[in-house]
């Protein structure tokens, strides 16, 4: 793959990171109608997502020509 189609997939993929990063948080502080046992842990998908943004962003920082390893 090129350089640009690295760079369109990693925004596009960065960009559904933190959509479902918001949606998972604002799931998870959001009134419960009633206490059910089997709920999602949307706290951990939250933190999932911000894990994952963040490495997308180490990615797109090393695209951008920035030496982000040891090398």
């Amino acid at each position: 793959m090129t350089r640009s189609q690295d760079l369109t997939i990693t925004l596009v993929a960065l960009v559904i990171l933190l959509a479902v990063g918001a949606i998972s948080f604002r799931n998870h502080f959001a009134e419960k109608p009633s206490i059910k046992p089997h709920r999602l842990p949307w706290m951990i998908i939250c933190l999932g997502c911000i894990a994952t943004a963040f490495m997308l962003i180490v990615h797109l920082a090393n695209l951008m020509g920035f030496e982000t390893g040891r090398g």
